[in-house]
């Protein structure tokens, strides 16, 4: 009796999954746009024998359905008389299916050509394209098509007739699979989609065995791997390998896959019906595969910086890490997509064309990506560092792709979008070498030369003498007369392990300042203002007269000076007399 129930359970869960197998084209097909009917229409053949692929997928879709009929019409039989044509025709497409069932194999569908040319770079003639293989006996012969033409003027490929003729010779030579070998009757006989229960079994038992397979033959060489570098370096087996060790074992668990369900002999329809779940599968463990290995060396690029210390690119490792994710995920969105079914380069060509479109919606979005590849390259600040950039202060905690967070003072987090980080003006602290030290000592006026003089003497001696400041450009400068005090400058630079450390030692040297300004004897100055009070006494009168006649005197001899030449000028000038003039009479 639990035998029975288990029977029923098999055959019910063999159905659900030959339900799915059948159901993902046809959803695919649904997913898919509509062509749109043209005014006149071009011949089209209703078999889909136009392609090397539209054959192959015709004549096993026919298979699946039992349909043998419209399955002979998919092979060339036309070297044999035209009476005899049909029959030998459907005789051969039975025999096909059961040699290819035994060990034969149709390669990947979406490997193969989609276009009416064919494969034009396979090495055959133009009108032959190889599909599978047939084996029998260890001989191995290519599956061919053929075009050829057909009716309505169209060039058709139809499975080689040479192939053809030759398959009941390999079909008598051929031997029982291995499963057929070993499955009892009753898992042959009964059949849940034209493939027998048996074989439905087989595919689940051979999918575990071969995903534990995978995962032995994984981690056996990565345990071989570690050994051989054991005692040179940890990173490899830390990083890389206990990084992709599962996704890759689920990578050669599906590769065995494919190779067993052909050697033990599962029937090529029930191979067809998941075929586009494995290649889906396989690729999705492939880019598992990817992001991992991406992972693995991120960390050992991470762990190398840490040991040099070069913790400034850890910001590039962490965006470079997110785009190559980024990459492997995207190539295999494209490659499911295809095996699916949809028109992948149609919707690059549609991307292409919109991406204009696309660039001026998302301008800040590609603004924020140039800007955070701005800030990884020229690295203006790393993680880890405090930093100031507006009105914001505090420790970068982590550069992405489209922002940079920052821990404040307050503990807050502060996102700034990378195009505007990248354009600001950052006072980056953590990559100060020294620390200034600057203080101005203003001294009381009533401080004497001498205590001046002391003072700069003592506090010059006071920068020697702390280790921690350099020696240039140290200096101690009495460098003015204040409006309230006499300015001693002291400058110089210190050398601390970090911010807080250098306070520390400026609290000592301020107060080694005050104990020395009190020895001096004086003290600091206080902004102030000091008012003179004092009686009224007028000037003395005989100062004030003499002040008058030495300012009278020589005003007085100026002006008979002047009156004297102005008389000059204006007196009237006296004409001069012109000489009398003298005639001599003649005497006569």
């Amino acid at each position: 009796m639990p035998l029975q129930v288990t029977k029923h359970v098999l055959t019910l869960a063999l159905a659900l999954l030959f339900s799915l197998g059948w159901l993902a084209p046809q959803a695919t097909a649904q997913l898919l746009p509509e062509a749109k009917p043209a005014e006149e229409k071009a011949a089209v053949d209703p078999l889909g024998r136009t392609t090397p692929r539209g054959t192959v997928e015709g004549y096993l879709s026919s298979i699946r359905a039992g349909d043998i009929d419209k399955a002979a019409k998919y092979l060339d039989v036309s070297e044999h008389p035209e009476e005899e044509q049909t029959f030998i025709a459907k005789e051969r497409a039975k025999e096909l299916i059961l040699l290819l069932d035994r060990n034969g194999d149709i390669f990947d569908i979406n490997k193969l050509s989609p276009t009416p040319d064919g494969n034009v770079d396979d090495g055959l003639d133009a009108d032959l394209d190889e599909v599978g293989v047939l084996d029998a006996k260890e001989r191995k012969v290519p599956l061919l098509v053929q075009r050829k033409p057909g009716e309505n003027d169209l060039q058709l490929w139809l499975f080689e007739s040479g192939t053809i003729n030759r398959v009941p010779f390999l079909l008598q030579t051929s031997e029982e699979s291995l499963l057929d070998r070993i499955l009892p009757e009753g898992m042959k006989s009964e059949r849940v989609g034209e493939v027998s229960t048996g074989h439905w079994a087989a595919l689940a038992v051979a999918a575990v065995f071969a995903l534990a397979i995978g995962l032995i033959i994984s981690w056996t060489l990565s345990f071989i791997i570690r050994f051989m570098l054991r005692g040179r370096s940890k990173v490899p087996g830390r990083g890389v390998l206990s990084a992709i060790v599962i996704p890759f074992g689920v990578v050669i668990g599906v590769s065995l896959y494919r190779v067993i369900v052909v050697n033990i002999g599962v029937q090529l329809v029930a191979r067809d019906y998941i075929a586009w779940i494995v290649t889906i599968a396989s690729m999705l463990a492939l880019a598992w595969l990817g992001v991992r290995l991406v992972d693995g060396i991120s960390e050992v690029v991470r762990y190398g910086m840490s040991r040099t210390k070069r913790l400034n690119s850890v910001a590039v490792v962490m965006l470079a890490k997110r785009m190559a994710k980024a990459v492997v995920l995207g190539i295999a969105l494209i490659a499911i997509l295809e095996i699916l079914g949809f028109d992948v380069s149609t919707g690059l060509a549609a991307l292409g064309i919109g991406g204009i479109a696309l660039a001026l919606g998302a301008q800040k979005t590609i603004e924020n990506l140039v800007g955070s590849i701005t800030v990884v390259v020229d690295r203006p600040v790393s993680v880890g560092d405090f930093c100031k950039f507006g009105d914001v202060m505090g420790t970068v905690e982590d550069i992405g792709i489209r922002s940079t967070q920052v821990r404040t003072l307050d503990r807050t987090i502060v996102t700034v979008p990378n195009g505007a980080f990248a354009s600001m003006q950052i006072e980056n602290y953590s990559r100060r070498d020294e620390f200034r030290l600057y203080t101005v000592l203003t001294m009381r006026y009533e401080t004497t030369p001498a205590q001046v003089r002391f003072l700069l003497a003592e506090l010059h001696q006071l920068l020697k003498a702390t280790p921690e400041v350099t020696e240039e450009p140290a200096r101690v400068r009495f460098i003015g007369l204040g409006s309230h005090s006499l300015d001693i400058e002291i400058f110089g630079y210190v050398q601390a392990d970090d911010y807080a450390h250098f306070l520390t030692i400026q609290e000592e040297m301020l107060l080694s300042i005050m104990d020395i300004v009190k020895q001096s004897g004086t003290d600091f100055a206080f902004p102030s203002q000091t008012l003179y009070f004092g009686k009224d006494h007028p000037p003395e009168a005989e100062k004030a007269e003499e002040i008058a006649a030495l300012i009278e005197e020589p005003a007085a001899s100026t002006a008979s000076a002047a009156s004297a030449a102005a008389a000059a000028v204006e007196k009237p000038a006296t004409p001069a007399k012109k000489p009398a003039s003298r005639t001599r009479k003649k005497k006569t």
